[in-house]
Parts: C-alpha cells; structure tokens; sequence
C-alpha cells in the first residue's frame, strides 16, 4: 500500500557561464533531491549579461524537467538556498511537487490590466484562480507594468489575498528586462502564480525601518503634501522631533528619514506602518513632501533605515518560525539596495531566513527594482524591503 503524495521542494544554482550548461547542471542536481518525476512548478531567477539568457535558460530547464509550470526572470543578481549572488552570471531555481496544490498562472500583459475593471467577472477573466488563492507570486517588468494599479485591482477584487513578488532588475532602461511563463516569453509585462489547495504559506515583509519619536497627526494635507502635524507647520514639528532624539540616535539619520503611514488599526510599533520616502522639504510653506497619498488625520511616524534596524526587524517577524513545523520552501525577495551596501556583510537576508527556518529549506529569489508583499490587510509595491514566502503542507 502506497503512502499519501507529500509536498516535496528543492532547490539548486550555478554559476556556470553558458545558459545550456548551467540549465543541465540544476536539471541534475534537481533530479538527485527529488527524483525524475517531473515537479508541478519551477521559479528560475536569471543574472548575467543579455536579454536571451532568461528565456534560453527558461527553454533548457522545461526540455530538461517538463514542468507543470515553469517560469523565469532576469535580475541584477539572485538569491539561492546558501547565498546572495549579488552581481554576474548566476543561476538559482525552486522546484515543487504539490499534490493537492492548483497551480494557475496567468500572464499581466500591458493591454489587459491597463483597462478598466469594473466587476469581478472582469477581474476573473484577467486574473483566473486568483480570488481565494492562498498565495499569489507576482514578477514583473518596472518600465511596461504599472504595479502599483496591478496591486489595487487585487486588493478591491481579490481582498486578502497575499501577493509576493518583485519587479526585474536586470536593466536600467527599458527592454532590457526577460520573463518567461511557460511558452511565453517578452521583454516587457509580467505574469502571476496563483497557489490554492494544500498548502500554507506565511508571509514575511521585512521594511528594515525603525520608528523614532511620537506618532504625528496630519492636520493639513494636499494629496502628498504634508503642511501640518499636530497643528504646526510640518517641517517645524518634525525638527522638533529630530532635536530631542538622542545624540547616538540623531547619527543614524544619515541613512536616511522615512515617514510610516499607519497600515493597521492603532499603528504603535514595528510592522505597523508602511513606510515611504520623505522626498522633500518646503521651508516657504513649512511643508514635507512624502512619496505616497495621505490623509487627513492619519497619524504617521518617522523612521530610520539602517543595517541595524533592517536586521532587527527581520528577526522579530522570522522568530514566530521557530514555534512551527519544518518548512518545505522559501522564496526569498530582496532590494537592491539591501546586500552588502546595507549590512555591510554578504548573505545577511538569506543566512537570517535560513537560521530562523532551522534547516536548509530549499530557497530561491533575486534582488529586485521593487519588492511586492502585504502589510496589513492590502499588498503593495516597496523599496528597501525583503519580502518572504515561506511555504508548508497544509
């Protein structure tokens, strides 16, 4: 008598040059943790120089695998089970066999999803299997999709649904940039993976700030323009909070300031805010110009990003893993601007998951130009962020 079918994920890389040959390696090393029967989905994450070495890989690895689905990405640099390949040719890829699991992709094409969507049949037709799914992976292009009304048309028609993902970051102009979905392949858009059935995902968003001083309240604003907090003129009161900082807190604002926007209930700490650029200042106007729509009466926070607090911040969400079953995969999106240049160390993100996991779980991801992910209830388009799937039988 056979046992029941058990979710089972792996993972592997390689560095090798050549797409064919770096494809044929993980084929083999995939195969060895996981056996020939072909798995039900494939993620490959894709550096290196040229537009053709996404899609190649993504060509190699389906003659070699035949996936169920099987889809692909170029980036900057990527993330495997181990390390983060930061910058040159590399190659990280997950494989899942689910049984139990609906795997439904769809593409975002520019076409579709810059229409109106008025009713949720509509919403069906462009985003099938989304509604009610139990994760959503998203991967897109940031100089042809436009993320951000993407991401409200899932929280309108799709509310509660947890979207992870992140743009590619292989170019900086547009064009140069390849996703792949299964036959589909282009230089522009995007495409999702909705996951339903027996599986269990926790969802991690790691913003790497730390709050500073009293919540403010909005008394006067334009759109993103703060003029007032507290009744005084917005640039008077945040320097008022600046100045009673102490002198060891007040160095760590040459990373940078933030501004959080309350994200649930009675936002008070840590993971309760949405965190967004503070642009500019207006001393004519004693205004703050924030990177995000505000509204009157919210009562917003200031922050700090540092290596410090974006370390901190990790482990407090990740420590809940410890009280839980083994996982079974990891997808793992993270900025840019995080790596080295933020902690000043190699690998931080991927060996904090790991050691929170308290295994080697199969893992792959990539650096992004934008990461996706829930905070509160509503998905949205971040910076500086590590955004986390973490995925378990259900």
């Amino acid at each position: 008598m056979t046992g029941r079918p058990v979710m089972r994920w792996a993972s592997a890389s390689s560095r090798l040059d050549v797409s064919a040959e770096a494809a044929a390696a993980i084929v083999r090393q995939l195969r060895e943790s996981m056996g020939d029967a072909p798995p039900d989905l494939v993620l490959a994450f894709v550096s290196g120089p040229g537009t053709a070495r996404a899609r190649d890989t993504a060509e190699a690895l389906r003659r070699g695998l035949s996936a169920g689905t099987i889809a692909a990405v170029s980036a900057r640099g990527v993330v495997t089970r181990e390390h983060e390949i930061e910058q040159g040719v590399a190659l990280s890829v997950v494989a899942a066999r689910l049984p139990g699991v609906d795997v439904r992709p769809f593409l975002l094409t520019r076409d579709l999803w810059g229409e109106p969507v008025e009713d949720l049949g509509a919403f069906d037709l462009r985003a099938p299997g989304a509604r009610a799914a139990e994760l959503v992976i998203v991967l897109g292009d940031p100089f042809s999709l436009d993320m951000e009304r993407v991401l409200a048309l899932f929280n309108r028609w799709a509310p509660g649904v947890r979207v992870v993902g992140g743009l590619a970051s292989a170019a900086s102009r547009p064009g140069g940039n390849t996703l792949v979905l299964n036959d589909w392949s282009s230089n522009e858009g995007g495409f999702a993976i909705a996951l339903h059935g027996a599986l269990r995902a926790d969802v991690v968003v790691s913003q790497g700030c730390e709050p500073v001083g009293p919540p403010l309240d909005v008394t006067h604003v334009e759109n993103n323009v703060i003029l007032t907090l507290d009744g005084q003129p917005a640039v008077e009161r945040v320097e008022q909070v600046l100045r009673s900082l102490p002198e060891t807190e007040r160095d760590r604002l040459r990373q940078g300031l933030y501004v959080g926007r309350p994200a649930r209930g009675e936002a008070s700490g840590r993971g309760d805010y949405l965190i967004r650029n503070l642009l500019g200042a207006d001393r004519d106007r004693g205004a703050i110009a924030v990177a995000d729509l505000v509204g009157p009466r919210e009562k917003i926070r200031l922050h700090v990003r540092d290596g410090r607090a974006a370390l901190d911040d990790l482990h407090m969400l990740l420590s809940p893993q410890a009280f839980d079953s083994a996982a079974s995969g990891a997808l793992l999106f993270a900025c840019n601007g995080r790596g080295r240049a933020l902690f000043g160390e190699p690998d931080r993100d991927i060996r904090t998951l790991q050691e929170a996991l308290r295994s080697a779980t199969p893992c792959a991801g990539m650096f992004c130009a934008g990461e996706l992910g829930p905070v509160g209830e509503r998905n949205f388009l971040h910076g500086h962020t590590a955004s986390i799937a973490i995925i378990r039988p259900r």
